[in-house]
């Protein structure tokens, strides 16, 4: 199995945002120190960008969150769909079964009698 395989159908939701948050901050950090302000201009701007960031922060977990949930749901309704599908064809194997075991029943009774029959007409 390739790693392409091994990752069909999975949510690389985690991994950006966790990405997107490392890039914001180092940008945010960055940004900061490099700009020609004074300290305390620089230390309001801190502060406002920090609480930028913490509500975008916020939200995208929010977003995530959400996503999970609907994947959640998703998984639920398909095992329970499973669930029913499963119970249904082994109510189906089941009744086909003891159809058969009856009709193998028959037959052998039908073979006993006409064994009997030959076995009398021999002797």
């Amino acid at each position: 199995m390739n790693m392409e395989d091994s990752n069909r159908g999975r949510s690389h939701a985690p991994e950006v945002l966790i990405t997107l948050t490392l890039g914001l901050a180092v940008g945010f950090v960055a940004g900061i120190l490099l700009a020609p302000k004074s300290g305390k201009e620089t230390r309001k701007e801190l502060i406002e960008k920090g609480e930028e960031f913490a509500e975008k922060t916020k939200e995208g977990f929010e977003v995530a969150k959400v996503k999970l949930a609907e994947v959640k749901g998703m998984g639920e309704e398909f095992l329970e769909k499973s669930k029913d599908a499963f119970e249904k064809t082994t109510k189906t194997v089941s009744q086909k079964a003891g159809k058969a075991k009856k009709k193998v029943k028959k037959v052998i009774s039908k073979g006993k009698a006409a064994a009997k029959k030959v076995e009398e007409s021999l002797s």
